[in-house]
């Protein structure tokens, strides 16, 4: 009997190396097809880029959900991408299209556009500069909206369809977020929150059905502030009367307007179709490059002209703050690890004078965020902090290693406060029948069992090391920001901040871009005129491409890429479910909301 019980675990183990096997050489096989496509494909694209004609004069500004930092490959992978594009790309391109002569002004495809508002307000002081070195802009649009208005205002003429299919909608604001406690109740899924600062709101929608005050408070004067903004820089730059201007979006008057009635309200300017505009400037097709092939031809003349002998150094740091084991190849995200080898690198820059670490998180993991904000300051060298759109919680906390602390009017910023999610599945043993026996010794031994209530003396004590955790943020907001703690925690308890409001109660020094950022740091350290700037982005080598390419290939064969294709928002909460995983029972600074206009 043991002699077929042998042969019958043998044979099994057989067939499982088998299978082990030729589903490893299947996906050996997909990655190097994958990787020989890839290949062929960008060379092919390399040689007809090679062929086109350079001698335009238009430029056709069309980024789309640009980034701060990028992944770029290290030795045979070395080679540029078309769109691997960063938003530090697109700012040295309208440096170069300013000074370029040949080129006599730039089209906003306002349709295709995808930037946060902290973008816009940085690119719109880039196109002011080359509407003085007599550049013409033109925003040209179908359906205008509170999205991509703010930039069309930045142009010389606002441009549209002259159709009743196409429309323009500007509204107030409307802010929607999903509540899960009566989903998680039917699964018999309970999430334990613990958390610090009565405004420290993450967590929220796993165990309630609705918005607490507090959030609703925040959030409120968060979007009353942008839409002030939003209707002076409307009513300044379009010489429209602010009261006529708010009344009509407050009432629905400028909801789904027509391009006749948008131009007749002194929103547009001109109304003709894409071609007619072409035609009136002189542009044909050879004529007019896009903003990605006018970086990809130009990436060489702008990087020769970064030849100064003193250098400063930009570190990005965006994403999710994640412990190394955590770490997802597939994205963009921040760790230790990631962080240290940036500064390694920044560090051996011939005659490197400072450091810019240009922020957009809203922050992760405690741990991961404290050993980060612990390596910035062993650099031993002056840091600089540009916050990007959202510089928050852990964000905010390893913005505290900067010497001086900028950010946009519209960065969301603060959220100073800790939480602890804890899923606990208790209530599902009756659901479906599973019964969870446990032995334990000692107590709270059982307290991150995940069959096991957690008992208010159990949660007492997380909050008591909670506590301990939102002390050491708040000693490191109070160092760096010379605040006392009766007046910091007035400015903290998870409380979310805007830019200009941040300015205001001392949680930043200024309001400004990354580049002026960067001309600050030059002119306090006193550098001459020609200093360049090295860009640190994020390098992986080719077993790490490898790797990733795997992950995206299982990753979208997986029954949850399919679950996010067919719902919407779903993806969402699948991200912050992992992050959850990652980091349950575990302290987080962490801000979910994305706050655009």
């Amino acid at each position: 009997m043991k002699f077929f019980d042998y042969i019958k675990r043998f044979f099994m183990f057989t067939l499982k190396e088998i299978y082990s096997f030729f589903l490893k050489l299947s996906l050996l096989f997909l990655v190097f097809f994958i990787f020989i496509t890839s290949m062929i494909t960008y060379f092919s694209f390399k040689s007809k880029d090679n062929q086109k004609s350079k001698n335009y004069n238009y430029v056709f500004f069309n980024p789309s959900q640009i980034t701060e930092d990028k992944i770029i490959g290290t030795g045979f992978f070395s080679g540029s991408e078309k769109y691997n594009i960063s938003f530090t790309d697109i700012l040295n391109s309208l440096d170069s299209i300013k000074e370029n002569k040949d080129i006599k002004g730039v089209v906003i495809a306002l349709d295709q556009i995808d930037l946060s508002s902290a973008k816009v307000e940085e690119l719109s002081k880039k196109f002011a500069e080359l509407k003085k070195n007599n550049k013409k802009i033109y925003a040209y649009g179908t359906y205008l909206e509170n999205q991509n208005y703010p930039l069309a205002t930045i142009a010389d003429e606002i441009i549209m369809m002259p159709s009743a299919s196409a429309n323009i909608t500007l509204t107030g604001y409307n802010y929607t977020n999903l509540y899960y406690k009566k989903l998680l109740d039917n699964l018999g899924v309970n999430m334990e929150i613990v958390r610090t600062g009565d405004y420290k709101s993450y967590g929220e929608n796993y165990i309630s059905d609705k918005m607490s005050e507090e959030l609703k408070t925040e959030l409120t004067r968060i979007f009353d502030n942008r839409y002030e903004k939003f209707i002076d820089n409307i009513a300044k730059v379009r010489k429209i009367d602010k009261n006529t201007l708010d009344n009509d979006i407050i009432n629905g008057n400028n909801t789904s307007l027509t391009p006749f009635a948008a131009r007749d309200k002194k929103l547009v300017d001109k109304l003709e179709g894409f071609q007619d505009l072409t035609q009136r400037l002189g542009i044909t097709e050879e004529k007019m490059v896009d903003i990605y092939d006018y970086h990809e031809d130009h990436s060489n003349e702008i990087e020769a002209k970064n030849k100064g002998n003193d250098a400063i150094a930009v570190i990005y740091a965006e994403g999710a703050i994640i412990d190394g084991a955590a770490g997802n190849d597939n994205s963009i995200s921040i760790s230790p690890d990631n962080i240290a080898m940036k500064i390694e690198k920044a560090l051996r820059t011939p005659n490197l004078k400072g450091i810019v670490l240009r922020v957009n998180s809203p922050g992760g993991s405690a741990l991961a965020s404290e050993v980060i904000y612990q390596t910035l300051l062993k650099a031993n060298i002056p840091i600089y902090v540009s916050m990007s759109e959202t510089a928050a919680s852990g964000g905010y906390y390893i913005s505290m290693s900067g010497n001086k602390i900028f950010a946009d009017n519209a960065t969301i910023t603060g959220s100073i406060g800790v939480v602890s999610m804890i899923p606990k599945f208790y209530n599902a043993q009756n659901k479906y029948g599973v019964k969870a026996n446990s032995i334990s010794k000692g107590k709270y031994s059982d307290m991150y069992n995940p069959f096991t209530p957690l008992t208010e003396e159990s949660k007492s004590k997380i909050s008591e090391s909670m506590l301990s955790t939102y002390k050491e943020f708040k000693s490191r907001v109070s160092a760096n920001r010379k605040l006392n703690d009766a007046t910091l925690e007035n400015y903290a308890q998870g409380k979310i901040w805007l830019g200009d409001e941040a300015k205001n109660i001392k949680l930043v020094d200024e309001i400004g871009g990354l580049e002026d950022t960067i001309n600050a740091m030059a002119k306090d350290l006193k550098l001459e005129e020609g200093y360049r700037v090295e860009n640190i982005y994020t390098e992986i080598d080719f077993q790490k491409t490898l790797k990733m390419l795997s992950s995206f290939i299982l990753e979208k064969v997986s029954l949850t890429s399919q679950i996010q294709a067919r719902l919407p928002k779903s993806a969402k909460l699948f991200d912050e479910y992992r992050l959850i995983e990652d980091n349950q029972n575990k302290p987080m600074y962490y801000l979910p909301y994305k706050l655009e206009f």
